[in-house]
């Protein structure tokens, strides 16, 4: 994770984040689109915690960590097209709940909410929450 300020090469234009792995270390690199692209990497422009940055990256870390689990040296599980599991649904939320100030969220985490995106459900062959 990283601070609005950090750049990198792929950041903002292709991706959100990545992962990827070196010998057996797995690892992930996500960062903050608060002032470089928050139209790019952010889910909505408002907070549902009042931390705009973190709550966007709170995202992209679940679509990461869901890829980094099911493809860790990326040669398991994607599809014929290439795409893990968090990408057959990426930017799909499901179902969600409005704040008063106009905040989405479809999760509730320690009294947190947040809005995150969907992951591929193998079962029912669909995106869902679980």
């Amino acid at each position: 994770m990283t601070s609005s300020d950090c750049n990198q090469t792929l950041f903002c234009t292709q991706a959100c984040g990545w992962h990827t792995y070196y010998s057996s270390y797995k690892y992930a690199w996500v960062g903050n689109p608060a002032t470089q692209c928050p139209y790019n990497c952010a889910a909505q422009t408002v907070s549902p915690n009042g931390n705009f940055g973190a709550d966007a990256i709170v995202n992209v870390i679940a679509h990461e960590s869901a890829e980094s689990v099911s493809d860790p040296n990326l040669n398991a599980w994607y599809d014929a097209n290439g795409e893990e599991n968090a990408d057959k649904c990426a930017w799909n939320f499901g179902n969600y709940t409005f704040l008063p100030n106009g905040a989405k969220y479809n999760i509730v985490v320690n009294g947190m909410k947040y809005l995150i995106q969907q992951n591929w459900n193998l079962s029912s062959q669909s995106c869902a929450m679980s």
